[in-house]
């Protein structure tokens, strides 16, 4: 009867183990998410901008006079980057808006509705690469 128990226990502390480390990934990956992958994509803020400075200033161990000549060419390239992100996202979303289009014909009127429904979810998910800090 001890030996069940001692089992019990040690199964429990088994998956208390693993909970622990499934809750403290999907915090970690909320957190990448949410937080670094926007900062590290270079949107237009300055917080992103800073982030990006920072981060290449850390890796490349610039220094202080080096840092000051980097700033304007990295912010230069970051809002060069999303000048291209917005045309490229703009032309992609126009072109699945036609395609949903051309297929419209084929569909009955709740597929009709549904697919209208995903290509509003599909756009504004895009759209959000292109918004501007003003916006």
């Amino acid at each position: 009867m001890m030996a069940g128990k001692t089992k019990l226990k040690a199964g429990c502390g088994l998956a208390m183990v693993f909970f622990a480390g499934a809750l403290c990934g999907a915090v970690a990956l909320f957190l990448v998410i949410v937080k670094v992958i926007p900062l590290s994509e270079g949107w237009r803020d300055e917080e992103s901008k800073e982030f990006v400075v920072n981060h290449l200033a850390n890796q490349l161990a610039l220094t202080e006079e080096q840092i000051a000549e980097a700033i304007p060419i990295i912010h230069e390239a970051l809002d060069e980057r999303y000048d291209h992100r917005k045309v490229y996202v703009e032309a992609d979303i126009e072109l699945t808006r036609s395609a949903f289009e051309k297929l419209k014909p084929m569909l009955d009127e709740k597929q009709q509705e549904k697919a209208g429904r995903m290509f509003e979810n599909w756009k504004q998910g895009k759209q959000r690469f292109v918004l501007s800090v003003e916006e």
